[in-house]
């Protein structure tokens, strides 16, 4: 046989008939609690899960998310696997892969922020979220693909290829976070961390589908990552839902000494304590919901129909829960996006970069270096012009002090919580393609508020949008709140993408569920101890819908059993009992 016919007949072979791992549970339905128990059943280990998500990231490596794979990661499963059975377990993300914007220090993996100039830097130490996430048990499986220097909101594209949209792979990914988003929406892992700027967590994060969290800054700690605007960077969540945000968030936030912003206070966990939206005043900028193309600025322009449509039916369930909705209108002024345009502060890029670099070993050894290397797509010359500046922020404090006070007033004067608008208003950019209408940056990154951006829903093309929550500085525990709410009445019909590369059975979920409602009763039974080594030897086992028929009948003699004694010693003490009194 030819190598050309060997390699058509592999090319047509089903994906499955190869060793894939397998589970007895279906991981893109899961989210981190319910990994996490899934784990502390001993159903599946983490070993079992760094082999999951790696099959996983190799079948669907042409969406260009991925840089960079934690070769160590399976030894560390193992080590943590160990740690649980022994009865140590770190935190809810024990064992738990996550996947890493490639801005942010991994020790032993490069920082390369998307740019093969940097492909051997190399951090001497993790970032201080990357050793929280570590000691809390986590397992940092990659490092996701970005837009180059996270320079850009309209795409993630860089010298590793452009991230296409997990949806529809002709469309943008948005950026700067793009492969981060694009990776937890493939399930490549349970969640990733990314970096926001100016929008580079929530616009990435509405074109997935999923949540996008940016804290206010100095919640989180910021040292670690190859800066962009030190004065707006920060490190951002994307998770599928907002209880795997607070898991992650109330693990990596809290005060770090090394970081210029870090907020000095007290850090309580964060958690969900609202049943409903019940006297919460949301304020809905009229210009950013529908607007009108008379208006020059762009946030305020006409908002595609299907986006405006699907906003209206969110804030109709919001109201429907309780919420006041309250419209304002002005709201972004020329006066406002003056003061937003005029407090970027690119400037600090390469001082800040050469601080950066030196706790890194590699070929690069300074912005200078960077600036001449030839293998990265940006042209840094407006950037190394500013080297060793002596510009200050002063002018820019000031305005951003004064959009604060303007946007504080909006909050106090409407007895605001939240502010909420279209993460971005336009239909999804094709990659590309210009034009991004992107609300999410006109002002949580320039104020340091928070802001979380929920999905939305789909337009008739089966094209993911989202919805931004936004509050007052350090109100983050309210948006979580609020935001979780609308993530309960907000139901979406998503379209399924991307999978699972292996069969769950009807019988194996039944044997879960027997296991799982009667594993206290059998814990030190035969059965139970059979169980588990099923589900520990699930991966190699050829027979495991047949074995599970077998267990599940065991099950059901044993409750049986368990039936009839209980009804015997019922009988028992009933005629016992009898007897006595008749004496």
């Amino acid at each position: 046989m030819s190598f050309k016919r060997l390699l058509l007949i592999l090319a047509v072979i089903p994906l499955n008939v190869f060793a894939i791992s397998k589970a007895p549970i279906d991981i893109t339905k899961l989210d981190i609690n319910g990994l996490n128990e899934a784990l502390n059943k001993e159903i599946i280990t983490s070993e079992d899960l760094i082999n999951l998500y790696l099959d996983r990231i190799k079948e669907y490596s042409n969406y260009n998310s991925i840089i960079t794979i934690n070769e160590n990661a399976l030894n560390e499963a193992k080590k943590l696997d160990e740690e649980r059975a022994s009865g140590k377990i770190r935190s809810l993300l024990h064992g738990i892969p996550i996947i890493v914007k490639d801005n942010i220090d991994v020790k032993g993996l490069p920082t390369t922020a998307g740019a093969k100039s940097l492909k051997d830097n190399y951090p001497n130490e993790d970032a201080t979220v990357i050793a929280k996430l570590k000691e809390a048990g986590a397992i940092i499986i990659a490092k996701s693909n970005m837009s180059e220097f996270a320079f850009l909101a309209s795409s993630s594209r860089s010298t590793y290829g452009t991230v296409k949209n997990a949806y529809n792979s002709d469309y943008s990914a948005y950026g700067s976070s793009g492969g981060s988003s694009v990776a937890v929406a493939l399930t490549l892992a349970a969640a990733a961390l990314g970096t926001d700027t100016n929008s580079s967590v929530r616009v990435p994060a509405s074109a997935s589908n999923l949540v996008g969290y940016r804290p206010t800054i100095g919640l989180i700690s910021r040292k670690g990552i190859l800066p962009y605007d030190p004065e707006r960077d920060t490190i951002g969540l994307i998770t599928k839902n907002i209880s795997d945000a607070i898991i992650i968030n109330n693990i990596i936030m809290g005060y770090d000494k090394d970081d210029s912003k870090s907020i000095n206070q007290k850090y309580n966990k964060y958690k969900i304590t609202m049943n409903d939206l019940s006297d919460i005043n949301i304020g809905v900028p009229t210009n950013f919901l529908k607007g009108n193309n008379d208006n020059n600025l762009p946030e305020n322009k006409e908002t595609y129909e299907e986006i405006y449509n699907l906003m209206k039916n969110a804030i109709k369930r919001m109201e429907e829960s309780g919420a006041n909705i309250i419209y304002i209108d002005p709201y972004y002024t020329y006066t406002q996006d003056y003061k937003v345009l005029n407090s970027y502060s690119g400037f600090l890029f390469c001082d800040s970069f050469n601080n950066y670099i030196k706790n890194t070993t590699g070929t690069i050894k300074s912005f200078e270096d960077l600036y001449k290397s030839t293998d990265k797509l940006n042209n840094l010359s407006n950037y190394a012009s500013y080297c060793n500046t002596t510009k200050t922020l002063d002018e820019k404090n000031k305005l951003k002090k004064e959009y604060e006070e303007y946007l504080t007033k909006i909050y106090n004067d409407n007895n605001l919580d939240v502010i909420i608008y279209p993460t971005t208003k336009n239909k999804l950019l094709k990659i590309g393609a210009t034009g991004l209408i992107n609300t999410s940056a006109h002002a949580a990154s320039t104020v340091s508020f928070p802001a979380i951006s929920m999905p939305l829903g789909f337009d008739s093309s089966n094209l993911p949008y989202g919805i931004e929550f936004m509050a007052l500085r350090n109100e983050d525990n309210k948006l979580f709140n609020i935001a979780s709410i609308y993530e309960e009445i907000n139901t979406i019909n998503s379209p399924q993408i991307a999978p699972s590369l292996y069969k769950t059975y009807p019988e194996v979920k039944e044997l879960i569920k027997n296991y799982d409602s009667n594993r206290q009763i059998f814990l030190k039974s035969r059965w139970i101890k059979e169980v588990k080594e099923y589900f520990k030897n699930y991966n190699k086992n050829e027979n495991v819908v047949e074995q599970a028929i077998i267990l599940n009948k065991e099950y059901t003699k044993k409750i049986y059993l368990n039936r009839l004694i209980k009804v015997g010693l019922i009988l028992l003490i009933y005629l016992y009992l009898r007897s006595k009194f008749r004496k």
